[in-house]
């Protein structure tokens, strides 16, 4: 079925997998790409809601701000083939692109298959080998008795005996999330036994439990234009504003996950985490109590009930009002002064206590991988192994939500792809 030697092995048929080994093979190397399931792109397919937000049309300072502290990794990578590269290659295969909120890339037909297909197609034309349904047992290297330097010679698989032969190999096998798309660690093993360092690998962008367990009444209630401060030990560590999402356990949606991995960061650390939700950001104190004043004006005989679902929505009133300690069948001209501060505060001050994240296969990426210290930024090639190579989501680096992490995928995937094939 395979030949004694390739090129270049691609590891995993993801995002990344399936880019580097149509860039390796339009380069003219003889690829051949392995995927343990069979399908490629399984997370790929899933991604966005099913929508794909493929990029961002954001400036590179603001993709690298976007990865904290390791972003600066990525400025080789993202000079290689950056947002408008990957616009275009898509744009090749007949898939048009739009721009939504916070400069969000999708493919205007809102189906991540169309993209799945297109990189199919890709592999297909450059004449990649598929071998599907086909575990990779080991990543094999020379003797070190007569070679100085660690180096690929090839691939063993768990179904075969034999090596497949090559001398560079690209690690493609993405994260711990999503484990029925087939990211179960494998490369991180793989890596490990070669003698790599794994950071700690924790959920990122992933939804929060709380403690408070009246969030199950709230389930499925979405808000829009909130803001969402983070505390730990009473000191605010973060912030942000626009959608959030009520759900059995807890609290999701963008701006909570984007925080997630502040969250769980502090958490780890065994600190108190609380998140305060501000419902009217747009409204000081003063705008509320005015606003209160004229509601109590005009409609004063109404409940209180009734007249708190023009503050806030229909769900999340008979919460709010518990909370706040206040009869809903009372007449609205009748709550007191301090009801009214009550109001305001929580109007203003929502706080719910965080106990944990969910755990890591409910995350949208892995958090932690490969270290970057092992890797060399301007060829994606390990310091440790001649002619291996990383891209994705295994390496030590996430970005927020927004289209970043496919971006870096897409982008480490092409680097390690030139640099492991370049004649």
């Amino acid at each position: 079925m395979f030949k004694k030697f390739y090129d270049v092995i691609v590891i995993g048929g993801g995002a990344s997998g399936m880019f580097a080994a149509g860039c390796a093979a339009a380069k003219g190397a003889d690829t051949l790409l392995l995927e343990k399931t069979n399908q490629l792109g399984n997370k790929l397919s899933i991604t966005g809601k099913g929508r794909c937000n493929l990029t961002n049309i954001g400036e590179v300072n603001d993709f690298i701000e976007s990865y904290g502290k390791n972003g600066k990794f990525l400025y080789r990578s993202f000079k290689n083939f950056f947002n408008q590269s990957l616009i275009a290659f898509f744009n090749s295969y007949g898939i048009e692109t739009k721009v939504e909120r916070g400069g969000r890339i999708f493919p205007v037909s809102d189906n991540s298959e169309s993209i799945v297909n297109a990189l199919r197609n890709y592999l297909k034309e450059n004449k990649v080998t598929l071998g599907l349904n086909l575990q990779v047992k080991e990543i094999v290297l020379g003797d070190n008795k007569t070679d100085r330097n660690n180096k690929v010679i090839g691939i063993k698989l768990s179904e075969r005996k034999e090596i497949i032969k090559t001398d560079k190999v690209i690690l493609a096998t993405g994260g711990l999330s999503y484990p029925k798309t087939g990211a179960t660690g494998d490369g991180y093993r793989m890596a490990k036994k070669l003698g790599h360092s794994i950071v700690s690998l924790t959920p990122a962008l992933v939804p929060l439990e709380t403690k408070e367990d009246f969030v199950k009444d709230l389930q499925g209630l979405a808000l829009k234009n909130v803001s969402v401060t983070v505390f730990t030990n009473g000191r605010k560590i973060g912030e942000d504003f626009g959608e959030m999402l009520f759900t059995h356990f807890g609290l999701s949606g963008p701006i909570i996950l984007k925080m997630s991995s502040l969250v769980i960061e502090h958490l780890n650390k065994n600190q108190e985490v609380s998140i305060v939700i501000n419902f009217k950001p747009a409204l000081d104190e003063k705008k509320l109590a005015d606003r209160l004043l004229r509601e109590t004006k005009n409609f004063g005989l109404k409940s209180v009930n009734n007249v708190m679902k023009n503050f806030l929505p229909r769900k999340l009133v008979p919460v709010f009002l518990k909370l706040a300690n206040i009869n809903t069948d009372k007449k609205f001209k009748q709550i007191t002064h301090q009801e009214k501060e009550k109001i305001i505060n929580l109007l203003t001050n929502f706080s719910l206590k965080i106990t944990k994240s969910r755990p890591i296969d409910e995350a949208i990426i892995t958090k932690g991988g490969i270290s970057l210290k092992e890797i060399n930024p301007y060829t994606m090639e390990s310091k440790k192994i001649k002619g291996l190579y990383f891209c994705g989501e295994i390496i030590d680096l996430d970005g927020k939500t927004g289209g970043y992490n496919l971006q870096l995928a897409f982008s480490t995937a092409h680097l390690a792809a030139q640099s492991a094939f370049n004649p």
